[in-house]
């Protein structure tokens, strides 16, 4: 009988390469002593049946939950991850817990024979047994921008299961702003009007839709692509996509990724919107029309931890339901008709596959550094909300600023101004920000090696020239 086991399915050509053969093989296996073979057996099993159908038999499935007991018995701790992921799609909730459960228990006793006290392990445990990731996962606070902020802020938003409230972010409001508030972007706005986005209610809009709807015998508009803000300036591609939040005027759900002191990636999950009965609407995910907001994606990813770290095992049994609960609300978002599925990145290629896949179908809406005429309508913008700027041809600013991003003029601007600021207080008098103070803000944002920098370093350099020309004028 064992013989009959051990022998090489490809030397036989009676089915022996058949999921029931596999599964037939791995009982006696097993019946014989060797579970470490059925084990195996099993799983070939599961693969085989999986390859031949999106849909495992009963049987296949049964055969890849005993591959499970004997992994756990055996303390096979990586197989069990690996079968455990295999196995999840076909287990209940009670079964995921119970799995994810029995995964800890593996990674604490492997970490008890390396060593590790019982006070470290309950310390870890407390840390990382949330039921929605209270370390490593979403953090849900609310953050209302208007008359209510103070109320609302004072009561984070109810989260699934246990969520922990999100610190310092739940007492901060959110500035919700929309195209008509910001400055340089007349392209990505254009785009963006093509797509249908921040027209709905205009009289013009509704009577063309209604047309094309008569047109083509549909009952509304096909449902919106998910949308990808790209830009080679990171803080360009997520003002404009806030501001897209903001001109679309829904409640929406933010996520991004951030680090803990220890290095850890976290996901931090945040709401806002325009007044509490629309923050209300998100207490239970998108119960109507709303926005998921997806930040900086291509810096999404998962803790980096050595697979052959002890230490994997036990995060990822940790991490996986908190995981599955992100994933599952893109998941439902993107498949949902009234939600807005937005997300910024630096280009689609540096996006992992996997969220590229997920956000299917995606449109690209690139927003390249902006044009000489969008830099004029920054720098009109800077200058009528700092009178002080005035003083500075505009020509030469736009000309200047050619190949910044909007974040770098805005930063160079601002700086110009604070120290202007800066100086009057010491001198006890209004000093408006100066040319040669400008272009050398101006120049620390430029490329070393680019045509702009050179003139702006010698423009600096020439009226510091003159200005000591005019000190000796007065001295002498």
């Amino acid at each position: 009988m064992l013989e009959n086991i051990n022998t090489s399915p490809n030397s036989r050509d009676d089915g022996a390469g058949t999921p029931e053969n596999y599964l037939s093989r791995a009982v006696a296996a097993c019946e014989a002593g060797d579970a470490r073979l059925g084990l195996h057996l099993y799983l070939a099993a599961f693969e085989q049946a999986a390859e031949q159908s999106d849909a495992p038999s009963e049987d296949a499935i049964m055969g890849l939950k005993q591959a499970w007991r004997v992994a756990c018995s055996t303390k096979e701790r990586a197989l069990a991850e690996y079968i455990f992921e295999r196995l999840e799609p076909y287990l209940s909730d009670d079964e995921v817990q119970a799995c994810v459960e029995q995964l800890q228990v593996l990674a604490m006793e492997r970490l008890e024979g390396i060593g590790l006290s019982g006070d470290d392990l309950m310390e870890m445990t407390e840390a990382l047994s949330g039921d929605f990731m209270e370390m490593v996962g979403p953090m849900m606070a609310a953050a209302v921008h208007g008359e209510d902020a103070a109320m609302a802020q004072a009561e984070a938003l109810a989260a699934p299961s246990g969520a922990a409230p999100a610190g310092e972010e739940a007492s901060q409001p959110v500035d919700i702003f929309s195209y008509d508030s910001i400055s340089g972007y007349g392209a990505a706005v254009a785009r963006m009007r093509s797509l249908g986005v921040g027209l709905a209610g205009t009289p013009e809009f509704d009577d063309f839709v209604a047309m094309l709807n008569s047109r083509h015998g549909l009952d509304a508009m096909p449902v919106v692509d998910s949308l990808l803000f790209c830009s080679p300036a990171r803080e360009d591609a997520s003002r404009f996509m806030l501001a897209t939040v903001g001109e679309l005027g829904l409640p929406a759900i933010r996520m991004r990724m951030e680090e803990t002191f220890q290095g850890v990636p976290m996901l931090c999950v945040s709401a806002q919107a325009t007044d509490a009965e629309k923050l209300a609407s998100l207490r239970h995910g998108f119960a109507g029309p709303g926005i998921l907001v997806l930040e900086d994606l291509d810096l999404w990813g998962a803790p980096v931890i050595d697979a052959a770290d002890d230490m994997a095992g036990f995060f990822m049994a940790a991490m996986s339901r908190g995981a599955r609960e992100a994933v599952n609300l893109i998941r439902q978002a993107v498949e949902n008709p009234d939600v807005y599925v937005l997300a910024s990145a630096s280009s689609l290629e540096a996006i992992d596959p996997f969220f590229a896949e997920l956000l299917f179908p995606l449109t690209c809406v690139d927003i390249d550094y902006p044009t000489a005429e969008e830099r004029a309508d920054i720098w009109m913008a800077i200058a009528r909300d700092h009178p002080s700027i005035r003083s500075v041809s505009r020509d030469e600013l736009v000309r200047l600023s050619a190949n910044l991003p909007r974040y770098d003029i805005y930063m160079a601007a601002r700086e110009a101004i604070e120290e202007a600021y800066k100086q009057g207080l010491v001198e006890r008098r209004y000093i408006p920000v100066s040319r040669e103070n400008l272009f050398d803000k101006l120049a620390a944002y430029q490329p070393l090696d680019s045509a702009e920098y050179a003139e702006l370093e010698r423009l600096v350099v020439s009226d510091f020239s003159a200005s000591l020309g005019d000190l000796n004028d007065l001295v002498g």
